[in-house]
């Protein structure tokens, strides 16, 4: 069975709107051309694949522009995403779609109105600890040096360790290690101790 995620053949032509795009978005932020003309060859798959896990064709352009915007960004700050420019907006993409997936859905009832009190259940994930989760990112991100900073954004998008290393020109046990080394820093100067070193499995996935 093939993998349909990264399955980025043409929709039929008259089930797909026109590709737009703008060039800047609502703050001025300028959209890099290269990102624009990935966005454009993979429009029809984005459509399809919006469609396909949202049920809602009209949030494709939205999401598009969102992640172009996102990739165009990490691509002024890491030129050498642009070597994978169309796999990273790819995964950049899906990973946007399950976010916008979950909060959509991020609560939903079982059982009658009047029963609501007693006995509801969440279905979807927790989204206050979303939230936390992705605060405690931010903060983790501010304090990290420019390549482990790097790395955890690959490794946020899923990329393999192996494939983050790829990126970075380093291997992926290499990958692992700084991160990690540099992970365990950041640990010892917020308890006020020393940081025990990488000290982590080499293995890659």
């Amino acid at each position: 069975m093939g993998d349909r995620q990264h399955d980025t053949g043409q929709a039929p032509p008259e089930q797909l709107p026109p590709f737009w795009i703008r060039a800047r978005d609502s703050r001025g932020r300028l959209i890099d051309p290269r990102v624009v003309a990935v966005c454009e060859e993979l429009w029809p798959w984005a459509y399809r694949h919006v469609e396909r896990e949202l049920h809602d064709r009209a949030s494709a352009a939205q999401l598009v522009e969102r992640v172009a915007l996102e990739v165009s960004g990490r691509l002024q700050d890491e030129p050498a995403v642009g070597k994978n420019l169309k796999g990273y907006f790819i995964t950049a993409f899906h990973r946007q779609v399950r976010q916008q997936f979950f909060r959509d859905n991020r609560l939903a009832y079982e059982g009658l109105l009047r029963e609501l009190e007693q006995s509801h259940h969440l279905t979807a994930p927790d989204w206050e600890a979303l939230i936390e989760r992705k605060l405690c990112l931010k903060a983790l991100f501010d304090l990290l040096p420019h390549q482990a900073r790097h790395i955890l954004h690959y490794r946020i998008l899923g990329f393999t360790w192996n494939a983050t290393g790829r990126a970075l020109h380093i291997s992926g046990k290499q990958a692992r290690s700084r991160f990690y080394y540099e992970l365990d820093k950041v640990r010892g100067k917020l308890l006020g101790g020393t940081p025990k070193g990488a000290g982590h499995s080499e293995e890659s996935d």
